[in-house]
């Protein structure tokens, strides 16, 4: 394990490397204020380019707004404090990103009620995407908070975090769910906060296993002493498994309604085969669904549907939306 750690970090790990990283990353570190407000400042800024770039639905300003979001300083300190061992700091950051994360929507959501009677959620892309939580995105953000703990752990690759910022989605969800609380879109808001959280949790995990492996754990317990030593293996322990707990629930979730959405689209397909119609969207909540297709013509029976939903996924409530409009509402339990 420790040559695996000094191939990955470039060396080993030493306890000046320690306090380089910790200066670094976390906010308890002299000028405190100075950091406090770059961090918030930068945050602000990026919630307003979100929001807009969000509401615009614009590409390209949703990536402008996750290059200046600075919320994956305070996420690898919690990493880092985990495998530390350093609890009060677990504690700081984990602050710091809970502030942040608030900060983000309530500002979104004043800056949409501004923009009242030109918020729509339905159709917009940057609001969809990031409202139906996938694996996809667990798997994304996994891999990107792996690549920010090594990204942050060494100097000479640091310039890969603009990248990592852009892989993983932070700011935005949040942005969605001030927009959608203020256009009164609670179910969108829920499934960008839980998007959010399943990225916050999945970066977490694999920042501490990058950092374990590199060997800042051991470097920072050796840097304590024996009694920080005790401390910090329970520390690590609790931590790591308040982590896990509801990020195997969320994964759980994402893996289950993925699996659904994927069913419905079969099924949807099947059904509309031969006809003028197509699936354009689908949205699964727990074991709800709905859909929208589009097209002109005569729709097949709503009951094969629904009969063909069952085989394949068991009881489900499918609410249907047909462009132009037309509703059906049917569950397979009945």
């Amino acid at each position: 394990m420790a040559k695996i750690g000094d191939l990955i970090h470039g060396g080993s790990v030493t306890s000046t490397d320690v306090v380089i990283l910790e200066e670094k990353l976390l906010f308890d570190r002299q000028p405190k204020r100075d950091r406090y407000v770059r961090f918030f400042v930068l945050l602000l800024l990026s919630a307003v380019i979100a929001t807009y770039g969000v509401v615009s639905d614009s590409v390209a300003t949703v990536i402008g707004a996750m290059i200046v979001a600075p919320l994956m300083t305070p996420i690898m300190a919690i990493s880092l404090s985990v495998v530390s061992g350093d609890l009060h700091n677990i504690v700081r950051s984990f602050l710091v990103v809970a502030a942040g994360t608030a900060a983000v929507v309530g500002f979104a959501y004043v800056l949409a009620e501004i923009l009242v009677g030109s918020v729509y959620t339905a159709g917009n892309s940057q609001i969809t995407a990031r409202t139906s939580p996938r694996l996809i995105d667990l798997i994304i953000a996994l891999a990107s908070g792996a690549a920010g703990a090594f990204a942050t752990g060494r100097e000479d690759v640091s310039d890969a975090l603009p990248g990592v910022a852009i892989a993983v989605s932070l700011v935005p969800p949040l942005s969605v769910v001030g927009i959608c609380l203020s256009a009164g879109a609670f179910r969108e808001a829920l499934g960008a906060l839980v998007l959010f959280l399943t990225n916050l949790l999945a970066i977490v995990i694999a920042g501490l296993v990058v950092f374990a492996v590199m060997g800042y754990g051991g470097a920072a317990l050796d840097l304590r002493g024996r009694k920080a030593k005790r401390w910090a293996t329970l520390v690590i322990i609790l931590a790591t498994l308040m982590i896990l707990a509801p990020l195997g629930v969320t994964s759980h979730r994402v893996t289950t309604e993925q699996i659904l959405q994927q069913r419905t689209k079969a099924e949807l397909e099947e059904w509309l085969d031969g006809t003028g119609y197509e699936v354009y969207r689908i949205y699964v909540d727990g074991r709800s669904v709905d859909a929208i297709v589009a097209g002109e013509g005569d729709l097949p029976p709503f009951d094969d549907l629904l009969s063909g939903m069952s085989e394949r996924a068991g009881d489900v409530t499918i609410n249907l939306k047909v462009v132009p409009e037309r509703t059906f509402q049917g569950s397979t339990g009945d």
